[in-house]
Parts: structure tokens; C-alpha cells; sequence
């Protein structure tokens, strides 16, 4: 990308040179009747009457000035051509890179899954691969439109199967308190149709999106060992003002929902309200330990050396005493001794 810019950048300059010597040779053969056209737009200059051009050293109504103007306009239009030359050029070489799966979230790499009960195959997203396998990624802000997706897709794995298990992978840096909220309530919904919720969280969860990773089903709520959980007190998702009668309004409504957030802190991690209350004061940060601790988690998930050998060895049958090896599937990262989602 850096060497189309420095070549349109050239090539900029060179067709500057060229149009002033243009300018200079129109002049003096004594051309000063000519149109230039930039676009929509054209500009006259006469040989009777050349439009007027103020500028230093130039006098007005002269030919000189009219090539000048012209050799000027040409300029411009020269430079912004290879301007956006050069942005052209880096655009489609991020094109390129993000259909090659290049990119930096590396979302648009595509797989090949066979369809069931057929020889052909389909190329499909990792993402796509994974809902196939109840599999859901929260690892953006969550807002409006990020929790309607989610949603939608909660709701139509449960059309497949109400009650088999999903597995959400939480790294929500935050998330807007209405959004979260609609999803904490599927999310409740399911679990209450008796769908098994199992929930990951591989990096930071802030605010509301380490809220919504406590709601997991009991006993399926697991972290890696360097997460980072930050609980904090629901705010003010846009300022307000007017009249201090709306101003107690919105005050009253905010600490109705604050409120109702804490009770559901407290019902998630077995704590008292008071001491919810107390702790979202101020920023209360927890490591995996100490989630587990606080009741945010039900474990962590530790690295087994060993089980890479016992799934190489397979165990043994003890009536026919043939070798079998767990399968490993989708899911908290391959440990066929964890709640499975894949078939």
C-alpha cells in the first residue's frame, strides 16, 4: 500500500510538470482561447474576452493569466486523480486481504462442511461453522444491533432443539444497559424451557457483559486463568436535561434499573444485595480466582498436560478390550470432560 502511494505521488508530480509546460506553450504560440472541463463543470476563456484572473504578478484579463488559471485547474484535477489512485489502490489491497481471510478478526475465513446426508460440500464462516455446533461469540460492545443478532440467533437454536445445551463465549469490553438486559432476559427464558446455558469467558468482561456471563446455568460458567472481570454500577446510557421535574424523572427511572441490576447481581453470584451495592461503588475488578470466589464463576478452566496422552491412548474396553478414543468436538476448548455441545 505504501509503494502504490509513493508512485501515485510520483506520478502526481510528473503531471504537474507536464501541464505547466502545456500552460507556458499555449501561451506562447498564443492560444488563449481554449475550454478546460473539470467534471460537471466547465471553465470558458475566450480569445476576446478572457475571463479576469487576480494574482500576484498576473494582470488581469491577460492570456498569461488565463493559461495560468487553466494550468492551475489542470493541476488539481491532475494531483486529486492520483490522490485517489493511490487510495484506490490501498483499498482494494485490503479487499484482497479480507477475502484471502486476512483480516484482522479473521471472521471472513471460509471452511468446508459437508452437508448431512449428502457427498457435497459447503463453504461456510468460522462463525457459521460454530452456530451449527450451538456455538455464540459476544466479543464486541454490546448494543442494539449486536444483541438483535444474538438474539435472533439464541431464538433460532431453540427452534432447532429447546433443550439442548449452548455454549456463548463471552469478551465483552461492555455493553449498553437495554441491550443487555433483553439479552439477560432470552437468556432466562431458555434456561427456563430447560436449555442448559454454558458460558466462557477467554478475556476481559466489563460492566454489563461480565453481568451477562454470570447469568450461565449453574455449574456452566467457566473462565481461563487470565481473564479479567470488571464489575461496575449500570450508567447513563445518553445525558439528559430540561426541567428539574424531568430530571427527578429520569433520576428515579435510573435508580429503578440500577436497582433491579443489583437484585440480579445478587441472584447470580449468591451474594447479598447490600454487598453488591457496596462493591459497585467504585470499579471492582476480579481475577479468575476471584470470581470463583465471589460466586461470578463456577471454575476455572486450568490446562491439563497430560490429557493430550490419555487421548492418544484411548481407554480401554474391559468386555472386548478393544482401544476406543474420546471424541473431541466444539467447544471449552476440546476437553471431552466438560458439558459437550457437539454431536
Amino acid at each position: 500500500m505504501r509503494a502504490e502511494m509513493i508512485r501515485g505521488a510520483r506520478m502526481s508530480l510528473t503531471c504537474v510538470v507536464a501541464a505547466m509546460s502545456v500552460a507556458l506553450a499555449w501561451h506562447a504560440a498564443g492560444l488563449s482561447g481554449f475550454v478546460v472541463a473539470l467534471g460537471p463543470s466547465r471553465l470558458p476563456v475566450s480569445s476576446a474576452g478572457p475571463r479576469s484572473v487576480a494574482g500576484p504578478g498576473l494582470e488581469q484579463g491577460s492570456s498569461l493569466g488565463a493559461a495560468a488559471s487553466a494550468a492551475v485547474f489542470a493541476v488539481g484535477a491532475l494531483a486529486a486523480a492520483g490522490a485517489a489512485r493511490a487510495r484506490f489502490a490501498g483499498a482494494s489491497g485490503a479487499a484482497r486481504r479480507q477475502r484471502a481471510g486476512l483480516g484482522r478478526t479473521g471472521t471472513n475465513a471460509l471452511m468446508p462442511w459437508k452437508i448431512p446426508n449428502s457427498t457435497q460440500w459447503q463453504w461456510l464462516s468460522v462463525r457459521e461453522l460454530m452456530l451449527r455446533e450451538r456455538i455464540l461469540f459476544v466479543n464486541e460492545y454490546l448494543d442494539e444491533n449486536y444483541a438483535n443478532a444474538t438474539i435472533a440467533m439464541l431464538l433460532y437454536l431453540q427452534s432447532e432443539d429447546a433443550t439442548k445445551p449452548i455454549q456463548i463465549y463471552f469478551a465483552a469490553p461492555g455493553a449498553a444497559l437495554k441491550p443487555a438486559l433483553a439479552l439477560y432476559d432470552t437468556m432466562s427464558q431458555l434456561k427456563g424451557k430447560g436449555c442448559k446455558i454454558t458460558t466462557v469467558s477467554y478475556s476481559l468482561c466489563a460492566g454489563m457483559g461480565a453481568f451477562l456471563m454470570s447469568a450461565g446455568s449453574p455449574g456452566r460458567r467457566f473462565a481461563t486463568p487470565n481473564v479479567l472481570f470488571l464489575m461496575s454500577n449500570a450508567s447513563l446510557e445518553s445525558p439528559f436535561q430540561g426541567q428539574a421535574t424531568d430530571i427527578e424523572i429520569e433520576t428515579r427511572q435510573m435508580i429503578r434499573e440500577c436497582t433491579r441490576v443489583e437484585e440480579e447481581w445478587a441472584k447470580n453470584t449468591k451474594q447479598s444485595v447490600e454487598k453488591i451495592r457496596k462493591d459497585l461503588r467504585r470499579d471492582f475488578y476480579l481475577s479468575a480466582e476471584k470470581a470463583v470466589e465471589y460466586g461470578l464463576i463456577d471454575r476455572m478452566l486450568v490446562p491439563n498436560v497430560d490429557k493430550g496422552k490419555q487421548l492418544d491412548k484411548g481407554i480401554r474396553d474391559p468386555w472386548s478390550g478393544t482401544m476406543t478414543k474420546a471424541q473431541v468436538g466444539f467447544g471449552e476448548f476440546a476437553d471431552p470432560n466438560q458439558p459437550r455441545t457437539a454431536v
